[in-house]
């Protein structure tokens, strides 16, 4: 790669150091094309000794020296870094923002040449590969550089490619759906400890429990529901278990808290 096809990262915390270790571990990007930058020096420096990448002293010098710039800052503090660059942006270069809720049109307003600009929804389960992400561009994006960014989002888990409008419900679902289901496996190991397992076993079970049954979704195809009849037996353990769910509107709870999310990532710009 010459050193405009170099891939910069603005912002590395919890999910600018997720998809960096992403795609370094994947070797989809070589150290020698990363560079990284981050208002923090000192986590800057971690970073960069962790990983072994580049830093930049500022955004500007990134900017120059990459070709896919991806913006992973929150969306409070991403007018700001907009604007900072806005003036060194080339019609050559891609812009990749994953701040929640801030739309193409609005990034367009501080960009006012015809880069190409990429929005993208990750989670933070890209950290071990199995992350979750939807994607949408504007039409200044040429297909080679689509893959570009599809392939860097393979490296740590799925990718989806989305019309626009379904990036805040993505948002509310997938984005926001790692916590949720977090909450699910530590009330899991709960209901263990509390009928006499040791907490470390609960855990691992509970956690085992919801990567297996993941895994069964996704490489058998089948639905939800016919997978759940295969394990709840008639008059048996499950079947009892799930009428207490259905009572504590457990389904019910998590469709209003993904419609919440959702609302939440349209009012935030």
């Amino acid at each position: 790669m010459e050193a405009k096809e170099k891939l910069g990262i603005i912002g590395v915390g919890n999910m600018g150091t997720a998809l960096l270790k992403g795609v370094l571990s994947s070797k989809s990007i070589e150290e020698q094309n990363l560079i990284i930058y981050d208002i923090k020096k000192d986590l800057l420096t971690s970073r960069s000794q962790e990983f072994k990448v580049s830093t930049s002293k500022n955004i500007q010098d990134l900017v120059q020296g990459s070709k896919y710039i991806l913006v992973a800052v929150k969306p409070q503090v991403i007018d700001s870094v907009l604007k900072e660059i806005s003036s060194i942006i080339s019609e050559q270069q891609i812009i990749i923002s994953i701040a929640a809720g801030v739309t193409i049109d609005h990034i367009k307003t501080f960009i006012k040449k015809n880069a190409g600009i990429i929005r993208v929804m990750p989670n933070t389960p890209a950290l071990v590969g199995a992350g979750a992400s939807a994607i949408a561009c504007n039409d200044d994006v040429k297909h080679e550089d689509l893959e570009f960014v599809k392939k860097i989002l393979n490296s740590v888990g799925l990718v989806v490619e989305l019309d626009e409008k379904h990036i805040d419900a993505v948002t509310g679902l997938s984005g926001s759906g790692p916590a949720y289901i977090f909450v699910i496996i530590e009330a899991l190991a709960d209901g263990g400890v509390k009928m006499g397992l040791p907490r470390d076993i609960a855990l691992k079970l509970a956690s085992q429990t919801v990567l297996g049954s993941a895994k069964m979704v996704l490489e058998t195809r089948k639905h939800p529901g016919e997978l759940k009849d295969m394990v709840a037996s008639p008059g048996g353990t499950t079947i009892t278990a799930l009428h207490e769910i259905e009572k504590g509107k457990l389904r019910g709870t998590l469709i209003t808290a993904v419609e919440a999310a959702t609302l939440k990532s349209k009012s935030l710009k």
